[in-house]
């Protein structure tokens, strides 16, 4: 019997020792021998081949977004980035086709709320226009053709 606890596990398996901490917290570790003080601890002898079958990469990083899915995956819906530093998308698939694909990324001006939208409907693009072109004025477009 050759028990383990996460710090030797951390050695044997060349693994950081905080991402066995937080392995742990998902539940991906076999269960463990006993918990003595708290502190779990493996029989390495018995759970070495299963923990060394743990996929180092699986569910690494920020999880995505979820894609939202409508009447038994008939209508997904997808959106990707959230930041007004960074590209946005969105895009609307139907049967597995796109349908509607939304994209606003950072516009290069002084305002840094400006972004170019670009929306294309069955792969045309329908609009393409800076935000900073749309000026409101108490609740009026001063761009319009009227004024």
């Amino acid at each position: 019997m050759n028990l383990v606890g996460l710090k030797e596990l951390s050695e044997l398996l060349e693994v950081p020792y905080e991402k066995l901490k937080v392995w742990k917290s998902r539940g991906r570790l076999p269960e463990p021998f006993q918990t003595i003080s708290g502190t779990p601890v493996w029989d390495w002898d018995v759970t070495e081949e299963e923990f060394r079958s743990i996929d180092i990469n699986e569910n690494s990083g920020r999880p995505r977004k979820p894609k939202i899915s409508i009447a038994g995956g008939l209508i997904e819906i997808d959106v990707q980035g959230s930041s007004k530093d960074k590209d946005e998308n969105i895009s609307i698939r139907l049967n597995g086709k796109t349908f509607v694909d939304v994209k606003a990324e950072p516009a290069n001006s002084k305002n840094k709320s400006d972004r170019n939208l670009s929306i294309k409907v069955l792969g045309k693009k329908v609009v393409d226009i800076n935000t900073d072109d749309v000026i409101e004025v108490d609740g009026e477009d001063t761009n319009s053709e009227d004024s």
